[in-house]
């Protein structure tokens, strides 16, 4: 059986200072709780590591055995915790909340940080094998072992280039969207699932023109005149206030994108990831 490490400090301190009493006071813990950690060792071990003497404490032939072992032992442990302590925050992101969500709460939050963007299957994929301790998802399957928090809620908005028909309506009718080349953004994004929960056999209607790998793509398409979209307003609100896209208000029925943060349900209550989801809370866009 591996002794505790709290005990083998015990005895190493003891060891180094020469007194149970300079051990304690190194260790910041009462006297008699480490001449217990020492005799709980001892007895764990079978035999006498130390020798207790009134002018010091001496090791015995198997203390000194024990002694270099014990110290690369627990310097491998403190080596250990000061890694993992200041190893960053592994952030997993779909591409949406990771590009215009996340950076405001990463740069807020000020902890060493790492963000990863991919696709929404590609990030649970990272948070299932460990690779990132925390995910935002725009669409999340319940599956056991994570707790998934709703994190973030946006309308989606219809966008056009500047001089569409449309561009002067206060609202756009969901089911309108099928009058008009679509543009489809990165697969994955669970668009398609609102699109066809909200229009039902009518989604059939719907006509994508171009299929495009990523939001921006999407928008620079919008931008040049080869159809419609639709993305969360978040996604475009510096291209409308630049006035190279118009952004309107979806309506009958009103879409709304949903962002899930993802941890598991282990990770414990002071960890990184969970101060960086109750930080993150604060600093979202309104």
């Amino acid at each position: 059986m591996t002794p505790d490490l709290i005990l083998v400090e015990a005895v190493l301190a003891v060891a180094d200072t020469g007194s149970f009493r300079a051990a304690a006071q190194r260790l910041g813990r009462a006297q008699p709780t480490v001449s217990q950690q020492v005799a709980r060792l001892e007895a764990e071990l079978g035999t006498t590591l130390l020798i207790r003497r009134r002018d010091g404490c001496l090791p015995t032939p198997d203390g000194a055995l024990f002694l270099p072992g014990a110290r690369r032992a627990l310097d491998a442990a403190r080596q250990a915790v000061a890694a993992v302590r200041g190893r960053p925050l592994a952030i997993g992101a779909a591409s949406n909340p990771g590009i215009y969500l996340l950076p405001p709460c990463v740069a807020r939050a000020a902890m060493p940080t790492v963000l990863r963007l991919g696709t929404n299957p590609e990030t649970v994929a990272r948070l299932a094998s460990g690779e990132v301790d925390l995910a935002f998802l725009e669409w999340w399957d319940d599956r056991a072992g994570y707790e998934a928090r709703l994190w973030y809620e946006e309308e989606m908005v219809a966008i056009l280039p500047p001089g569409h028909r449309w561009a002067g309506w206060p609202v756009v009718p969901v089911a309108r969207l099928a009058e008009e080349p679509m543009i489809g953004g990165e697969p994955g994004t669970g668009t398609g699932r609102l699109l066809a929960a909200a229009m039902g056999e009518k989604a059939a209607e719907l006509r994508v023109a171009r299929q495009m790998g990523s939001t921006d793509a999407v928008k620079r398409a919008v931008a040049a005149g080869l159809g419609v979209s639709i993305v969360m307003r978040a996604a475009v609100r510096d291209e409308v206030a630049a006035g190279t896209l118009v952004a309107i208000a979806l309506a009958e029925p009103e879409l709304r994108r949903s962002v899930f943060a993802v941890l598991p349900v282990e990770m414990p209550e002071q960890a990184p990831a969970r101060r960086f989801l109750d930080i993150s809370v604060l600093y979202q866009l309104p």
